[in-house]
């Protein structure tokens, strides 16, 4: 069983333990939010300590019931923070689709949120509730996850933030990948309550438009890559990038992958997804990032009516790939700018694709870092 596999494995065990609640007692911080235990739900909790850096990261886990409180109505959270001195900022990051608050590893280098960690800020990260749906679910499950549309994951959104402030009270950075990002701008147009300012990594506003896909679930496997198929190459890589690839057409793991990722559709192909074939990501991070998936998503929460900007604008740094084409790069633009006006902050990533915003080779010092100075005001 891989680390990540395990680690979903603990959660899953500690949900099923319903005398444990968010406010149990132990280390770490309370949860009290305004709405008070209805609006929480019922929550199990797990502790751990990662070794970064020779620092040690205190790790909490919550997995919590939400409405309309059925067996995969389930969502989670996940703060770290130094285990000694953690007082900064409070950010709580929204992943993109297929995408949780896993950690993947202990390379700051490779994760945004270890890498404010370490700064001493208190970082959280929402698990949508397509978490607790396993690789393996059958039909009464997805018949449960179609159903799921975008409104409920934008109310798991707001129900984590007053969950983060009840736990770390203060103004709240609101941090989105992709999907996560559009959610953020929902929740800004709604004027959610404590978000002092928005992180748009490579994620725009909805635009409206509609999404076509085929059937009510998406798959993280795909025709050209099964979920079978895709798990043994993403294990294959993690092991070893210059071994023998399980798929055929390339003579490394690493590059097979590196290949399939340059190449995927959905992305226009061109490195839209990631340009790890021209050196942009390191392949290995990029499979120990894949391989956290969660396998199902709803169609049902694509798409979206574009929110309307708030009156008052607020602080917006976000970061655009370059790969997806012009349009996306305006795209992302746009949306900072009309949510923060002629002070939003926008940087332009050349030659990256999607994924390589979160974890290229150079994303320390092209987002992480800049995303920190950027909160403590240094570059506004």
């Amino acid at each position: 069983m891989t680390a990540a596999r395990r680690g979903r494995a603990a959660v899953a065990a500690a949900v099923g333990v319903a005398a444990l609640l968010a406010a149990c007692s132990g280390r770490g911080p309370r949860a009290s939010a305004g709405g008070g235990a209805s609006d929480l739900g019922a929550c199990a909790r797990v502790e751990g300590v990662r070794q970064v850096r020779g620092e040690a990261l205190c790790e909490d886990a919550w997995a919590c019931s939400r409405p309309p409180n059925g067996e995969w109505d389930r969502a989670g959270l996940r703060r770290i923070a130094l285990c000694d001195g953690a007082v900064g900022p409070v950010v709580l990051y929204l992943p993109g689709i297929h995408m949780n608050a896993e950690l993947p590893g202990t390379d700051a280098r490779a994760d945004l949120r270890l890498h404010l960690a370490l700064a001493g800020y208190r970082v959280w990260g929402l698990d949508w509730r397509t978490h607790a749906v396993n690789q393996f679910a059958g039909e009464p499950a997805l018949r449960a996850l179609a159903a799921w549309d975008r409104r409920v994951f934008a109310a798991d959104a707001a129900w984590a933030i007053r969950f983060v402030r009840g736990a770390d009270p203060g103004p709240l950075v609101l941090a989105g990948f992709s999907y996560g990002a559009g959610i953020a701008y929902e929740l800004a147009a709604g004027g959610a309550a404590g978000v002092a300012a928005l992180v748009i990594l490579d994620g725009a506003p909805a635009s409206g438009e509609p999404v076509r896909v085929e059937g009510p679930v998406l798959d993280a496997g795909s025709s050209r890559l099964p979920w079978d198929a895709r798990e043994r190459l993403l294990a294959a890589v993690i092991a070893n990038p210059a071994g023998p690839s399980p798929a055929a057409g390339a003579r490394t793991a690493g590059a097979a992958l590196a290949d399939i990722l340059w190449t995927a559709p959905a992305f226009g192909g061109n490195g839209g997804l990631s340009a790890a074939r021209e050196g942009v990501s390191d392949v290995q991070v990029l499979a120990r990032l894949l391989a956290t998936y969660d396998r199902w998503w709803p169609a049902a929460a694509l798409g979206g009516d574009p929110p309307s900007p708030p009156r008052r604008p607020l602080p917006v740094i976000a970061f655009a790939s370059t790969n997806l084409g012009p349009a996306w790069v305006e795209r992302v633009r746009a949306g900072a700018q009309a949510f923060g006006g002629e002070r939003a902050t926008v940087r332009v990533l050349p030659m990256h694709g999607h994924l390589d915003v979160l974890v290229g080779r150079l994303a320390a010092e092209e987002v992480y870092e800049p995303v920190r100075r950027w909160i403590e005001g240094g570059e506004r």
